[in-house]
């Protein structure tokens, strides 16, 4: 799943580049995502993994996060009480929610040079502000015209730095079948561009916002043809 670093070395050389396709996971579910560290390695799929409240972390979720940065993933800020930026202080924003979120996450270990929009949603100034922190920075949408995920040009971006770009959610109940997924993959790939997608717990209950393991190994397997 960025100066140069191993992060940025990995966003534009590895599988995730060469797959056309950005894929990424939000929140706090580490103990899912740990789990699923075969599924991963067996189609060669790396994702960045945004993490919010990172003061609410384990010791042992802190090992598991530093198991799949060994892995080949990232790990990125996802804010420090997963606040939504646009009903906040612009201001007071960076102050509140990532410059600790940031350094909480150095104090365990890991270098942070990406960054999710809790909700989704940022503001121009807050893209513009958040570049001094960060190299790539994801916000979130989810189809919501009912169609083809590849008529949206917003998820779909460039090799530059740094990168502001949006995200397809691919979870349950966004009801993305694995057709369209397809044709929006097929477009990166085509277009020469990177197609981002973004999900969160990976399990069977069928809540919101979760994913199944089985559908995600459908999605693996659509990326790696």
């Amino acid at each position: 799943m960025f100066l140069l670093t191993l992060s940025a070395l990995l966003f534009f050389s590895c599988s995730r580049a060469k797959n056309h396709v950005i894929i990424t996971f939000d929140d706090a579910y580490i103990d899912e995502w740990f789990e699923q560290r075969e599924l991963f390695q067996k189609y060669n799929i790396k994702a960045i993994f945004f993490i919010s409240r990172p003061h609410q972390l384990s010791q042992e979720q802190v090992d598991k996060l530093k198991r799949l940065v060994s892995d080949g993933h990232e790990i990125g800020c996802h804010g420090l009480n997963h606040i939504k930026a646009t009903e906040e202080n612009q201001y007071q924003y960076i102050e509140t929610e990532i410059e600790p979120a940031i350094k909480l996450l150095s104090n365990h270990g890991f270098t942070v040079t990406s960054f999710a929009y809790p909700f989704g949603p940022g503001t121009p100034y807050l893209d513009s502000a958040l570049t001094k922190y960060f190299t790539f920075i994801r916000k979130a949408t989810y189809n919501y015209l009912d169609t083809l995920i590849s008529t949206y040009p917003e998820i779909y971006t460039k090799k530059t730095e740094p990168v502001v770009t949006n995200a397809m959610g691919i979870d349950g109940n966004f009801n993305i079948s694995l057709q369209n997924l397809e044709d929006a993959i097929l477009k990166a790939k085509k277009t020469g561009r990177y197609l981002v997608l973004y999900a969160h717990a990976i399990n069977n209950s069928g809540d919101n916002y979760s994913i199944t393991p089985q559908y995600l190994e459908e999605v693996f397997k659509r990326i790696r043809k």
